[in-house]
């Protein structure tokens, strides 16, 4: 058969096409159903994400906020860079706290500069040198009488 008498006889006669299953303007749900389950499955996102993200970097937030508006005259603070010095004065008009790092040294650092606020036992102990930490062992002692055997 020529190409010409075949292309003539396909428009003629056009082969039907595959219908779709189920009624018409109805879509395949899949195996989680259609749009409502979709919503869900976002709220339930942004759920645990508030849960586990959000909510405890607030928290935390909070909790700095609080331990800076606390500060005062003597207390041991520890820096986020690290220093550790104890609160000498804290102006009141800006942002900055005066550290007293060594005898003689003061320096002046931000309010957010401030990581974390020392136990006053804990820093009454290492100075007293009767921190527990310190007197105890990682491996006890071993005697003669027990290496000889």
């Amino acid at each position: 058969m020529n190409p010409q008498a075949y292309i003539a006889q396909q428009t003629a006669n056009p082969s039907p096409a595959p219908e779709a299953s189920g009624p018409q303007g109805e879509q395949s749900t899949g195996l989680f159903g259609g749009m409502p389950s979709t919503l869900i499955m976002i709220v339930a996102v942004f759920a645990f994400m508030y849960f586990f993200a959000i909510r405890p970097q607030r928290k935390e937030e909070k909790k700095k906020k609080e331990m800076l508006a606390a500060l005062k005259k003597g207390d041991t603070v520890i820096t986020t860079g690290g220093i550790i010095g104890s609160v000498h004065s804290i102006k009141q008009d800006s942002d900055s706290i005066i550290l007293k790092v060594g005898d003689n040294t003061r320096i002046e650092v931000l309010r957010s500069a401030i990581g974390s606020v020392r136990d006053q036992s804990a820093t009454a102990a290492s100075e007293d040198g009767t921190d527990k930490s310190e007197k105890t062992e990682r491996f006890p002692k071993v005697s003669k009488k027990s290496a000889k055997k």
